[in-house]
C-alpha cells in the first residue's frame, strides 16, 4: 500500500502524527478550472497538480501534500464555458490564508509550486509578502517546475520527433500525454483537434511575447478550440517519460530548497 501524502485523505490525528515524526514540509500547489480543449477535463491543471505532487512527496519521503488551489487566474481562458477565474487580488489573499494554516499546522518548509501557467508571474510576485509574514514560523519557497521540466524534456520530445509547436503550452502533445498517465479515462482522445501549432508562437525568442498577447487577448483569440498544440497522437508511453522528467525537476529543486540531496 502506498504511504498516504494527500492531507485531505488523511485524518487530523494522522497528519498531527506525520509531522512530529518529521513530516514537516508540505508542497502547496495553485491548479486552475480552465478550458483545456474538446479532449481534456476543465480539471487538467488540477489533476496533473495532484499526481505530480504525491509522486514528488514520496520520493522526498519527508512531505505531505495540501489541497491544490483552484479556481485561480485563468481570465485568459474566459471565453471558452467551464472556465472559472480569481482576480490577482483574490488569489493573494487565498494563498495566504493557505499558508498561514499550513504554518499553524506547524509545517516549517512551503513549498509553492503552479500547475497552471497562468500563476506564475503573479505567484512570484506575491511570494516576498507571504514569506516576510510567515517569518520566523516556516520558511517559504517557490519552485517554477513548469519552466524546469519544460526545459528538460526538450531533447527527449526532440529525439521522438516532438517540434515544440506540436508539443504545445495548453492541451497540446505534452499536456495530453501526461493526463493519459494521470487520468486516462476523463481524456477523449477521439475529440482531439489540432490548435495553434504555429513555430514562431512557440519560438523561445518570442514564448514571453505570445504568453503576454494570449493574456490580453484571451486564448480565443488565438485558438477557437482552446488548444495550443497538436495532441492527436497523444501517447501513454511518452506521457510516462514526461511524468518522470517532471516529478524529477520539483524533487530536485525541492531538495535544493531545502538545502537537502535529492533522493
Amino acid at each position: 500500500m502506498k504511504e498516504k501524502v494527500l492531507m485531505e485523505n488523511m485524518s487530523w490525528v494522522e497528519i498531527k502524527d506525520a509531522i512530529e515524526n518529521g513530516k514537516k514540509t508540505v508542497l502547496l500547489i495553485s491548479g486552475s478550472i480552465e478550458q483545456h480543449g474538446p479532449h481534456l477535463p476543465t480539471g487538467t491543471d488540477t489533476i496533473l497538480g495532484y499526481e505530480i505532487a504525491k509522486r514528488a512527496a514520496r520520493q522526498l519521503g519527508n512531505t505531505l501534500v495540501a489541497p491544490v488551489i483552484r479556481p485561480c487566474l485563468s481570465e485568459h481562458h474566459m471565453g471558452f464555458p467551464g472556465s472559472f477565474t480569481l482576480s490577482s487580488e483574490t488569489y493573494h489573499r487565498v494563498l495566504k490564508d493557505h499558508c498561514e494554516s499550513l504554518a499553524n499546522c506547524g509545517f516549517k518548509d512551503i513549498l509553492l509550486l503552479s500547475s497552471h501557467g497562468g500563476n506564475t508571474a503573479v505567484l512570484t510576485a506575491i511570494v516576498p509578502d507571504i514569506a516576510i509574514k510567515l517569518y520566523g514560523r516556516a520558511n517559504v519557497h517557490l519552485i517554477d517546475y513548469l519552466s524546469l521540466s519544460a526545459e528538460a524534456a526538450l531533447p527527449f520530445l526532440e529525439e521522438k520527433g516532438i517540434s515544440r509547436a506540436k508539443a504545445g503550452v495548453h492541451a497540446g502533445y505534452s499536456e495530453t500525454s501526461l493526463m493519459l498517465v494521470a487520468s486516462p479515462r476523463l481524456v477523449k482522445m477521439e475529440c482531439a483537434e489540432k490548435g495553434l501549432d504555429e513555430e514562431s508562437f512557440y519560438d523561445p525568442v518570442n514564448l514571453s511575447r505570445s504568453q503576454i498577447d494570449t493574456f490580453i487577448l484571451g486564448v480565443k483569440h488565438y485558438s477557437g478550440n482552446g488548444v495550443l498544440g497538436d495532441p492527436r497522437k497523444a501517447s501513454l508511453e511518452v506521457g510516462e517519460k514526461l511524468m518522470e522528467i517532471v516529478v524529477t525537476a520539483v524533487v530536485k529543486a525541492a531538495s535544493n530548497a531545502l538545502g537537502a540531496t535529492p533522493p
